[in-house]
């Protein structure tokens, strides 16, 4: 098997054509075919209603849905379970306006069918959760935007896939502490992986993200079909170190991509090296304590030795 690969797109001047040329390489390589004919959800992140820096561009979001129905797929859905007020996010960012331009329908997943799963408590305990049909059913394109977080460092496009999955109230029963969500992403990552990943980078958040931080202009922008690669390669841009990031760790333990960047293939355009287009994001307030992600010593630990084991065990 190959490394993963991931298409970054360096010094954009406009955020649309940033994202049409990071995905264009995957799109040339036949790496979006997958989409024929296909229920595609295009999930954007839209964790506040009325703050556009926290939540996922209109102009980002049409760019990924030229490349989607270019592959002709069977249905397309913009979906999101917002925290908030999922309809109001869909009129206060624009996105009306994309049902004028595009065969797509859009779908607040907070109200769909759902699944109830059993996530892990504090100290591992079963916690069920109602996770969306649509989500688990459907191909899944995550178009998130880079930012710090008050739990797990940064999110970018597994989280953003992964939490708003999950049906309202029931979001809050992740946050059990920080070995708890980050172990519990990567868990719900198993049915909840995205199959196509976009970050817009364009303008950033740092310090107090996901929803009260202040504006990085990086002008980035990245795509790939390892959703965990490409978060790796992100959360380097923004000047992390992708194994202090709990979820990502646990995401390729368990086998759901690559978050060590020397497994990595990077295509860059627009730059001549990746380190170029570092910019250090300020951190969370809570950043120290949220680097004690990892559930050696906690009640956690046993539960991940099983994890490990089961996926250790699976067929690859």
């Amino acid at each position: 098997m190959g490394k993963a690969t991931v298409s970054v797109v360096g010094n954009v001047v406009e955020r649309s054509a940033g994202v049409r040329d990071a995905l264009a390489p995957l799109s040339a390589r036949g790496e979006l075919e997958f989409l024929r004919g296909e229920v595609v959800l295009v999930k954007p992140n839209c964790v506040s209603s009325t703050f556009q820096l926290a939540a996922t561009h209109v102009d980002a979001l049409a760019a990924v849905l030229e490349a989607v129905v270019a592959q002709d797929p069977k249905r397309v859905i913009i979906g999101e379970g917002s925290a908030v007020d999922t309809a109001a996010a869909f009129r206060n960012f624009g996105y009306l306006k994309l049902l004028e331009r595009f065969d797509v329908e859009l779908m607040d997943l907070n109200r769909d069918r759902h699944v109830t799963v059993e996530i892990l408590g504090r100290d591992g305990e079963p916690v069920a959760v109602r996770i969306s049909r649509t989500a688990l059913e459907s191909v899944r394109v995550s178009v998130a935007l880079p930012k710090t977080h008050d739990t797990v460092i940064v999110t970018l496009s597994l989280k953003n896939m992964v939490v708003g999955a999950i049906l309202g109230s029931d979001k809050g029963r992740v946050h059990r502490g920080y070995p708890a969500i980050n172990l519990n992403l990567a868990y719900l990552g198993k049915w909840l992986r995205p199959h196509l990943g976009v970050i817009d980078g364009f303008v950033g958040m740092e310090g107090d993200g996901p929803t009260a931080g202040t504006e990085v202009p990086h002008r980035v922008a990245l795509a790939g079909t390892d959703p965990v690669a490409l978060d790796a390669v992100a959360a380097y841009l923004m000047g992390f170190d992708p194994r202090e990031v709990g979820y990502l760790v646990h995401a390729q333990a368990l086998g759901l991509g690559a978050a060590d960047l020397e497994d990595i293939e990077v295509h860059l355009r627009g730059a001549g090296r990746l380190e170029d287009l570092v910019r250090k994001y300020r951190p969370h307030r809570t950043y120290p304590e949220q680097r004690h992600w990892d559930p050696k010593g906690t009640p956690l630990e046993p539960v991940y030795a099983r994890l490990l084991a089961e996926a250790q065990r699976a067929p690859k």
